[in-house]
């Protein structure tokens, strides 16, 4: 459902879109509608023409690769410090094979022509665009790296992490089932993993939520990769993004 409403950048809960100069942001802003997302909902396939870009404020969007025997396993993700859809302004580039969204709620949409346009007139709207997309690509390599070298505790750790950082609550609405999906791993490994995190204390989790009761903790008994993809994401950004607004 599409909300009509006006845009001020001072409330903009997307970080890209608030890192726009005044100005800039101005520009930009008519082009921009305010949608809420349903958990589950596809917003592009592979092989589909990509019509729009999205710019999560509170919804949490999944990028999946699908191998020809069906099984899925998440290559990146993203919130309100990123956007999904970048190929209406990189052409044919694809990074993945269907962006979901994982958990309910809301985005800035704009128009493919839209994108085009802005992105052709706009230097900081470029910039950050292009900025996003090399942090994205980071991500993503990062990821292969946690899928192969880390064990389900680590990646579930990783995960939820980056969870709290995009939604800005250690609370979530996510079940051991939708984890398991995106992970690639069966239900009952997850289930494991939150077990023995529950039982440090670091976790708490039922009816279909998940708490970080510890978030310190939880980072010190993760891998190293959501550092690493926090560190590379404020360095690729830092001309917009100064460490404290993160």
């Amino acid at each position: 459902m599409t909300v009509t409403k006006n845009i001020e950048r001072s409330e903009m809960k997307n970080k890209l879109l608030a890192a726009l100069p005044q100005a800039e942001f101005d520009k930009v802003a008519g082009s921009l509608k305010y949608v809420e997302l349903e958990k589950g909902e596809v917003l592009w396939e592979m092989d589909e023409t990509r019509k729009s870009l999205y710019f999560p404020t509170s919804a949490m969007i999944c990028l999946l690769y699908e191998s020809e025997d069906g099984a899925s396993i998440q290559v990146g993700m993203t919130g309100r410090r990123g956007m999904v859809g970048i190929v209406t302004f990189m052409g044919d580039a694809i990074m993945a094979k269907r962006a979901v969204v994982q958990i309910a709620g809301g985005a800035y949409l704009m128009r493919a022509n839209d994108v085009e346009r802005h992105f052709a007139e706009s230097v900081p709207f470029n910039d950050i665009c292009l900025s996003y997309t090399q942090a994205l690509i980071a991500q993503i390599s990062q990821s292969v790296v946690c899928n192969q070298l880390h064990s389900i505790e680590q990646q579930l750790i990783r995960y939820l992490l980056v969870n709290s950082d995009n939604r800005r609550s250690n609370r979530f609405d996510l079940t051991h089932a939708s984890i398991a999906e995106v992970l690639g791993v069966r239900r009952e490994s997850v289930s494991v993993a939150a077990r023995q995190l529950k039982d440090r204390g670091l976790i708490d989790y039922g009816r279909g939520k998940i708490e970080i009761l510890d978030r310190k903790s939880l980072v010190a008994t993760g891998c190293e990769c959501f550092q690493v993809e926090r560190d590379q994401y404020k360095r690729i950004l830092s001309k917009y993004i100064a460490e404290h607004d993160d």
